[in-house]
């Protein structure tokens, strides 16, 4: 017996992702058997040969984030929704990568297709940062010390000029 899947979209492309930023995308797996089935789902980096012109081995898989595996009914779809986040360091700035997502059925028979989805990620140029906290935290300081200086310089002012 041949497996009866498909999966869609072949390719996605994300462009102009900012580090610290992440983008969302759905990915369609066809079951067209009669019975369900359920299918495991992992990252796979090509050979550079294997790579689209240009495009660099992704450094991390972990960036990539989905359920690893999924269950299809017996002639149906299931959605599978998945996640890049790139982190929020220059390095990762105006780079290009390539990364597939693999899917196959969970029960291994002799003549088993896996699918591969082909992953292209460009981040911009721009870093997004995200909240400084020592920003924050040195804002929050320095309007406490106002505050109190404020409050302290009406206290002494009063205490010089009493009311009669």
């Amino acid at each position: 017996m041949a497996w009866s899947f498909s999966v869609s979209p072949v390719e996605v492309k994300i462009d102009n992702l900012p580090p610290g930023e992440a983008a969302e995308f759905n990915l369609t797996i066809h079951n067209k058997d009669n019975t369900s089935h359920t299918f495991i789902l992992t990252t796979h980096n090509p050979e550079e040969s294997e790579r689209r012109q240009g495009r660099a081995e992704f450094p991390n898989s972990s960036w990539v984030s989905f359920p690893h595996q999924v269950e299809a009914q017996a002639n149906s779809e299931a959605e599978v929704r998945v996640k890049v986040a790139v982190p929020s360091q220059q390095k990762w700035a105006g780079k290009d990568w390539e990364i597939w997502l693999s899917i196959t059925p969970e029960e291994k028979e002799l003549l088993v297709v896996n699918y591969y989805i082909r992953l292209l990620v460009s981040t911009g140029k721009e870093v997004q940062a995200g909240p400084n906290m020592g920003l924050i935290i040195a804002i929050a300081i320095g309007i406490l010390l106002l505050g109190y200086s404020i409050h302290y310089f009406r206290r002494k002012a009063k205490a010089k000029h009493p009311r009669h």
